[in-house]
């Protein structure tokens, strides 16, 4: 048995499980040794910060972490090579100890770890390494000789976990219910998002964890919660490390070459395999996507392509979270550009050369040699047009300003002396170098149009508001659209980060001084993609039809005429503090009309099967209106954001959907800034089946799942689909509105 230690230094003993018997703490040499970090280029600093990472003796049964928890570190299970070869020397360290000690010599420093053991302790440590490594060396001759992966994990999510089976009321009357009002349990789905190298079953509601993979690093990345549990299935050994050690991983390049390999492997296997889009395909059909798949990542904040670009590739979600937003574009078009804009853009530009404003100078120093000529002499041919406009959207995509702006927002706006700038760019970062990509692009475009006020085309006047039509996770895909239809993209795509806490005022698009996250994507190049359509004509009949459902969804966002939301700001502070303006369909009751009779909220408990109301009579006033607790479909939802397995989702009408496999974690409840969703206890928690306990132990502590999220889904599951407790009030008080176009073209009264 391993000598325990005293204590686990602060870093890793306030986030993670303390040290039990056959836990250990590893010298720096020791864990250099290990093949992750062997073949880094740049060795992590292991000295400096001794007890960043912890080795972990997995018995059969032990729970390495829970479901819902919350997540700060990120597990490696050690190959049985790795172990053979870090008590090997671990024995040559012992040895040399007691050779030292029969010797009367000092111990050699490098052995500090076994220095405290008495020559008992010594001798027993030496005897037990060597049966285990007779243990591992039969063990590896096991592997070898059967080809397997050397399981030794595996991820525990049944029924105690996941509740996908929760009762339903029964009985005649109820199943009569359900076929009128389309209730009922909802089709487990055939996998279920996790944090880990693969999917769990929906079927088995399992997934296996091999010796040498990583898991748990997206829960380490972004501060989400965990999204199974973890338990043993082998005698194992884990490796937990906290975030220093994972980005110093993440930020090698031979690293980051050798993942990629495994990802691939991976993704080929089990990930895109496994996406309903490829079922249909043979596995020959299949095998020849190998050499399409590119992996790629992007840094919280990045634009991975923007609305109007070419549509080059498709892309499938491995990790993170992106955004996708209609009408964020920023880059120039040349069909944006009319003659007259043509005629006034040389004579705008030629003079930021010599106005001596910050803005101006950057604007014009940003141009080639080419471009300047051209603006000085106001002639601008095909050629010429094209080259600058690719000089301006080289500016718009700077992601840092000149240091002539200063540090902060307020001083880049105040220096640009543009109300209409000072007014868009409100609530982004204080900090100018926390901006995204997004932001940045934001901005730049702004500039352009206050430098050159005719000669630049208003965006504005081109767009409609920006609007949030989804955030897609690992497993999603998207690009698809444009590589079908031969078509430019539809909108903007961006790697989306973890808000910070600070949510229940205003979550900005940026980085919000949270953990930043990485997007990992897979990417099939569109002339790739279409050969593999080519070959099956199910598969191709599939994506389009999920391709046209998708742009009919974006045409519809795209062409909605309502105020931009810049334009919001001139309402009262109070409208914009309750956050109304995200209310698509805000619910409102006119308290001159109503009279408290509550059918309303009766009508709401009688629209689901579960009894509960989705519906308070709580929250702020608005002149003379009640903003009830309930669901508003607010433009930019929130609420969808950090769900650990994928269990919150938009609906076919746009409205929130929670699944039936929610685990009750409480991040949506938390991020909602507007308390629309409530957490509502199960009457009936799942039990431990015989074979579950027996794999877990009789010692395991697993947290069942005892309660799960609800919000209002706008009754979109009835026939009607109008809300119930709109269509139940007597008196016309209760209403469904979009806030902009209620507030904004009617009068107060």
């Amino acid at each position: 048995m391993a000598k325990q230690v005293a204590f686990l230094p602060a870093e890793l003993d306030e986030i993670a499980e303390p040290l039990k018997d056959e836990d250990e703490l590893l010298t720096a040499d020791e864990l250099e040794s290990l093949s992750l970090f062997e073949e880094l280029k740049r060795t992590p600093s292991f000295g400096r910060f001794p007890g960043f990472t912890v080795l972990r003796r997995c018995r059969t049964g032990r729970v390495m972490c829970s479901q819902g928890d919350a997540g700060a570190t990120a597990f490696l299970i050690l190959t049985t090579e790795d172990v053979i070869e870090l008590r090997q020397r671990q024995l040559a360290s012992i040895e040399t100890i007691q050779k030292s000690r029969a010797e009367k010599e000092d111990d050699s420093p490098q052995h500090q770890y076994f220095r405290e053991y008495t020559d008992r302790e010594l001798e027993t440590r030496r005897n037990e390494i060597i049966a285990e490594l007779d243990q591992l060396g039969q063990r590896k001759k096991q592997i070898e000789s059967e080809g397997a992966r050397g399981s030794t994990a595996h991820v525990a999510t049944a029924n105690l976990l996941l509740n996908l089976d929760a009762k339903k009321p029964r009985g005649f009357f109820n199943r009569l219910k359900r076929m009128f009002t389309g209730g009922g349990i909802r089709k487990r789905p055939s996998s279920i998002p996790m944090d880990g190298p693969a999917d769990i079953d929906g079927g088995t509601l399992q997934a296996p964890l091999h010796e040498g993979e990583l898991f748990g690093e997206m829960s380490c990345m972004n501060r989400a919660p965990r999204s199974a549990t973890v338990v043993s299935v082998d005698d194992c050994y884990m490796l937990e490390m906290i975030r220093n050690v994972l980005d110093m991983l993440h930020n090698d390049p031979k690293y980051k070459a050798l993942m990629d390999e495994t990802y691939r492997k991976r993704v080929l296997e089990g990930h895109i395999r496994g996406l309903s889009v490829f079922e249909e395909l043979s596995d020959e059909e299949f095998d020849q996507l190998e050499g399409s798949l590119e992996l790629i990542d992007h840094e919280s904040g990045e634009i991975i392509f923007e609305e109007h670009e070419e549509s080059d590739s498709f892309y499938v979600v491995r990790s993170g979270l992106v955004k996708i937003v209609a009408n964020a574009w920023c880059l120039l078009r040349s069909e944006e550009f009319s003659e007259k804009e043509w005629k006034a853009i040389g004579a705008e530009l030629a003079a930021t050369a010599e106005d001596g404003t910050v803005g101006g100078a950057t604007v014009w120093n940003s141009l080639s040699a080419e471009s300047q000529d051209a603006a000085n002499s106001g002639k601008f041919d095909a050629d010429a047009q094209s080259r600058l406009i690719a000089d301006l959207n080289k500016l718009i995509c700077s992601n840092t300003l000149p240091k002539e702006f200063g540090k902060t927002t307020e001083d880049a706006t105040e220096l640009t002396g543009s109300a209409q700038i000072k007014a868009a760019v409100i609530d982004f970062p204080k900090e100018c170098d926390k901006w995204s990509d997004l932001e940045s692009r934001t901005f730049y475009r702004l500039l352009l149009e206050h430098v050159c006020p005719t000669g630049v085309p208003r965006r504005s006047a081109n767009a409609g508001p920006r609007r949030t039509l989804a955030y897609l996770g690992r497993g999603d895909f998207f690009g698809e659209m444009g590589v079908i239809f031969d078509e430019p993209r539809s909108a903007t795509c961006y790697a989306y980060d973890h808000p910070d806490g600070g949510f229940r005022q205003r979550i900005p698009d940026s980085r919000t001084g949270a953990v930043p996250s990485r997007v990992e994507l897979v990417k099939i190049k569109k002339d790739d993609f279409n050969a593999l359509l080519a070959r099956s004509p199910s598969m191709k009949a599939r994506v389009q039809q999920i391709a046209e459902q998708r742009k009919n969804k974006t045409g519809a966002e795209r062409g909605k005429t309502a105020a931009d939301l810049v334009d919001t700001r001139t309402q009262s502070p109070e409208f914009e503090q309750l956050g109304l303006i995200q209310g698509q369909k805000l619910m409102l009751i006119d308290l001159d009309r109503c009279t408290r009779c509550g059918q309303c909220v009766d009508a709401c408990v009688s629209a689901h099967d579960d009894g509960k109301t989705r519906l308070y009579l709580d929250g702020p006033r608005f002149e003379k209106y009640l903003v009830p607790l309930t669901c508003r479909k607010c433009l930019d939802p929130v609420c969808m954001i950090g769900c650990p397995v994928g269990a919150i989702n938009r609906g076919e009408n746009d409205e929130i959907q929670i699944s039936d496999w929610c685990i009750g974690c409480r991040v949506c409840a938390e991020q909602c800034p507007y308390g629309s969703i409530q957490m509502n206890s199960l009457a009936e928690p799942v039990e431990l089946s015989a074979e579950e306990q027996a794999l877990l132990g009789d010692d395991a502590t697993v947290r069942a799942v005892d309660e799960q999220a609800v919000v209002c889904d706008l009754c979109s599951s009835l026939p009607r689909q109008r809300p119930s407790c709109v269509y139940a009030c007597p008196h016309d008080a209760a209403m469904r509105v979009d806030a902009r176009d209620f507030f904004l073209a009617s009068p107060k009264n």
